[in-house]
């Protein structure tokens, strides 16, 4: 495949490469809900239609179309460990990241007792707040909040120094928050668990869509983000570390246990879902390809270089959009500047409720959600009373282009002349 080789990202080629823009409706619409689940990149969708068409059985059996279903199913967890530098047994696909964390919790279940503390913060989606709330309860362990700061809804590093202690068990970090979109520091977080004994697990479910994980270089004891907001199927991905895995109680059937790949797995995911994340490695190749010219290197490299150019081009639009929102009778939780956050905003008008901002959005066919997006603590830390009618989120994706954020600004704009 040739290619225009440079650092920045063809916008014209991505969009070709996600069916959803030939279809009327999405190409007519500027598309501001990725936080809640991004379109699908055509060869995922290509292989998830080929395994119902051709192989929705029973997989690994002895007939041939059980055989392919099985290689199939086998083709996409290896494709995703290998987009994610880590081995293949370390990692358990589950139906969503939410059943993962529970799933998760559980199996920690034996590191959680009377004398141990668990600590979780106040930006986290509940997912990965109530699972560790409802252990702590179990086991009569202490859960401990490290707060947000209630005019910037920020985490602070010396809070979390202030916190951790030798009976602190386990640290639950979001890698960035879905309202906040501040990328945490968790490499420092991980170091200074390291000293302590502590076990480091991240939710990376906001902040992979826009910056794909590079867990060989974070080091968390465990890592978990969803697919589905990642051009992809609907599974939650969840990766644990031999090292800490060793020390959890299995969640699977016991004739399973042998199997690392199987001991936490709780529920079953689908099978075509699994077959078709082959697809996302063949995406990230293909763009990879297009970009920056054929090379004999990993999957794994090629998917961070070319996440770069993602994050890159996401940041541009971010900046872009910050610029004439700050000019606004809006508020922006989190801080009002494109370094070292996520291209996710989340405001509150003066003026407007959130419903009534993204009722008028969506009747000029942009999409841009409300509400508490499952991170009520935080919001309501950030003194939003109406935590139902909460935010306007607007998330992006490195498919949308300026000229959605050219019409989204222009939107805003208008409602507050």
């Amino acid at each position: 495949m040739s290619g225009n080789h440079n650092n920045h990202l063809d916008i014209d080629f991505i969009r070709s490469c996600f069916p959803a823009f030939a279809e009327p409706l999405a190409a007519k619409t500027a598309f501001f809900e990725n936080a809640g689940g991004s379109y699908v990149a055509g060869p995922v969708l290509d292989k998830l239609t080929h395994f119902y068409r051709s192989n929705k059985v029973q997989p690994y059996g002895y007939c041939e179309i059980a055989k392919n279903a099985g290689k199939q199913m086998d083709a996409g967890r290896q494709t995703m460990a290998d987009l994610l530098g880590v081995p293949s047994q370390t990692i358990t696909l589950g139906p969503s990241t939410t059943q993962n964390f529970n799933t998760l919790a559980h199996a920690c279940s034996r590191l959680i007792s009377s004398d141990t503390e668990v600590i979780v913060t106040e930006q986290d989606h509940e997912s990965n707040i109530g699972a560790w709330e409802r252990l702590c309860q179990r086991n009569k362990a202490t859960l401990r909040l490290w707060p947000v700061d209630a005019a910037t809804g920020e985490l602070h590093i010396s809070d979390f120094e202030n916190l951790l202690a030798k009976s602190t068990a386990i640290v639950c970090l979001t890698h960035s928050s879905n309202i906040v979109g501040t990328i945490n520091p968790v490499e420092e977080v991980v170091r200074l668990c390291r000293q302590n004994g502590t076990r480091v697990i991240v939710d990376g479910v906001s902040c992979a869509p826009h910056q794909w994980p590079d867990i060989p270089a974070l080091k968390p004891d465990a890592y978990c983000f969803s697919t589905y907001k990642t051009y992809a199927t609907h599974l939650g991905v969840m990766y644990i570390a031999e090292d800490f895995a060793q020390y959890l109680d299995p969640q699977c059937h016991y004739f399973n246990q042998p199997f690392a790949q199987k001991r936490f797995d709780a529920a079953g995911p689908d099978h075509a879902a699994i077959a078709a994340l082959d697809g996302l490695g063949e995406y990230f190749s293909n763009s990879y390809a297009h970009h920056l010219g054929d090379a004999n290197t990993s999957l794994f490299l090629k998917t961070q270089k070319v996440s770069a150019l993602m994050k890159a081009h996401e940041s541009d639009l971010c900046a872009q959009l910050l610029d004439t929102i700050t000019r606004l009778p809006l508020r922006v939780i989190g801080n009002t500047h494109h370094n070292g956050r996520e291209a996710n905003i989340a405001m509150v008008s003066e003026k407007h409720s959130s419903r009534a901002m993204s009722e008028m959005l969506a009747s000029k066919d942009i999409c841009a959600g409300h509400g508490h997006f499952y991170a009520m603590r935080l919001l309501k830390k950030a003194g939003i009373k109406d935590t139902d009618d909460g935010v306007l989120r607007v998330s992006f994706s490195h498919y949308n282009s300026s000229e959605d954020v050219e019409r989204l600004a222009q939107a805003l704009n208008d409602l507050h002349q």
